[in-house]
């Protein structure tokens, strides 16, 4: 059930965004190159990263629905015809790919939530293993998929997964950056 829901809920906003993107391309001979990448931006790349951390665990066809509308969203940032790749341009926009957006957001509001900038009802879904040497969070196990997909669970076992240089990290702003860097050389399989 909760397939076909999100299976709607990104039908809709593929739909919603490739028509935003068309009226963006019509206008763009009285737009700048900046202005156009804005628009993109504020328009359709920030309608994508709304509530994305739920799209944490969908199928891989779901997921790749999503990457059409940031593949769509630049090719109009950019200008660039149809057929190239992307690769490269997406790296030039400084864009994580969706699958890394969406870990992202979700391991923002663990370290919000570890660190009390995030509401009481995140932070009381984490908590630390007490027999582990290194400080790692207790992953939440469920016998049903929908529940490996909860931030209960998706969100100790990313933060498990960081490198100790990030997840050691105490402010907010080093700890973006330096988690969208990781990502970023993951995503591209940069050095």
């Amino acid at each position: 059930s909760s397939g076909i829901n999100a299976e709607y809920g990104i039908s809709k906003l593929k739909t919603s965004c490739f028509n935003k993107l068309r009226k963006i391309n019509q206008m763009r001979k009285f737009l700048s190159n900046k202005q156009v990448l804005c628009l993109v931006q504020s328009l359709v790349i920030s309608s994508l990263d709304y509530c994305n951390a739920l799209y944490f665990g969908i199928s891989e066809a779901m997921l790749k629905q999503l990457q059409l509308i940031q593949n769509r969203a630049c090719r109009t940032a950019l200008g660039l015809p149809r057929r190239e790749s992307l690769e490269g341009h997406l790296q030039k926009l400084h864009w994580l790919k969706v699958r890394d957006r969406i870990t992202f957001k979700i391991l923002m509001l663990v370290f919000k939530s570890l660190n009390g900038l995030a509401p009481s009802y995140l932070a009381d879904l984490l908590n630390y293993n007490d027999s582990s040497r290194s400080p790692s969070l207790q992953c939440y196990r469920s016998n049903r998929a929908i529940g490996e997909r909860a931030f209960a669970s998706s969100g100790p076992r990313l933060w498990n997964d960081l490198p100790p240089v990030i997840s050691q990290c105490v402010e907010l702003s080093t700890f973006k950056s330096a988690l969208k860097t990781h990502l970023f050389k993951k995503s591209y399989c940069l050095p």
